[in-house]
């Protein structure tokens, strides 16, 4: 088996059809990769749609799992531990993966065999068809966009999203799974972080692409405030669980949202004198509620 990819879901029956049918689609031999759903506690129609899909395609590798531990990571670590490929690809229950998506991660992880961890990009696909007039570079990665351009590079300062990131097994077995601590947000980095501390290197591959299907709630103010107060208070328990240096990593980190909060108030001017304002209000609002969802963690809960 050369890939497992994994989708992990959680009340998303309005898009999980569609995502697992893009991984049908794959111009791809389907005996040398499998499909792994796992299904996190959904309350919504999501049991019957995996179950359906598994039917609809008796010929495909399909394994389905129900994690009762409510939390992304823990859906994750349940579908590395079910999975026999190779290679382990993770994308949303609301993305849709390009036709030639598994053929490009076997390609490229041919090419850099030393390679254990990749990402690939993330194109958005609004629900309005139109991207919301507060967008920037600075913010994208909000609703998990990835566009670094054209070019094979490396993840230095930043890291994948968990819409599209391919690890080597080994890695997992290595340096263990996904913090289960960083049940919604923050376990991608997690991971990616204790990869780099490893001294791995993360590759962008621009070939791999998925689509992310962004409803329209999540381009309102108030889902934005949500998510960087949730970003912001992952960070929080990110750095709790390392072994050692927390006090230190802590203030590096206050420090940084500090300097950051203060640059979005500049761009925010500079946006503004470009009839922008929009944009720097959300930039600025953005850092804002990191910072104070890292300073205090239980203004927000998780579910």
């Amino acid at each position: 088996m050369f890939l497992s990819v994994i989708v992990c879901t959680y009340n998303r029956d309005k898009h999980l059809g569609r995502a697992l049918e893009s991984l049908i689609k794959q111009d791809f031999d389907r005996n040398l990769y499998e499909i792994i759903v796992v299904d996190n506690n959904s309350a919504d129609n999501t049991s019957k749609i995996i179950k359906n899909f598994k039917q609809k395609y008796p010929d495909f590798n399909i394994i389905t799992a129900l994690e009762t531990h409510q939390g992304l990571s823990y859906a994750r670590n349940k579908g590395i531990e079910l999975s026999r490929g190779n290679y382990i690809s993770f994308i949303d229950d609301d993305a849709i993966a390009r036709q030639d998506y598994i053929s490009k991660i076997s390609f490229y992880t041919r090419k850099y065999p030393e390679i254990f961890a990749f990402g690939g990009k993330v194109l958005p696909r609004y629900e309005n068809g139109k991207e919301p007039a507060w967008m920037s570079h600075y913010i994208e990665r909000i609703i998990s966009i990835v566009d670094r351009g054209e070019k094979v590079k490396i993840f230095k300062k930043s890291y994948p999203v968990g819409c599209n990131m391919i690890f080597k097994r080994e890695i997992f077995e290595k340096l263990g799974g996904f913090n289960t601590r960083l049940r919604l947000r923050s376990d991608d980095k997690y991971i990616f972080e204790k990869i780099k501390k490893a001294g791995y290197e993360i590759l962008y591959l621009p070939e791999v692409v998925v689509e992310h299907f962004i409803d329209d709630f999540r381009t309102k103010k108030e889902y934005v405030v949500r998510i960087s107060r949730l970003n912001g208070r992952a960070e929080n328990i990110r750095i709790n669980t390392l072994e050692k240096g927390k006090t230190l990593e802590k203030i590096k980190r206050m420090a940084d949202y500090v300097f950051k909060v203060f640059a979005s108030l500049i761009l925010w001017m500079i946006f503004a004198m470009k009839g922008q304002w929009a944009k720097g209000k959300m930039l600025f609002l953005s850092l804002w509620n990191q910072l104070m969802g890292f300073i205090f963690p239980e203004s927000i809960k998780e579910y």
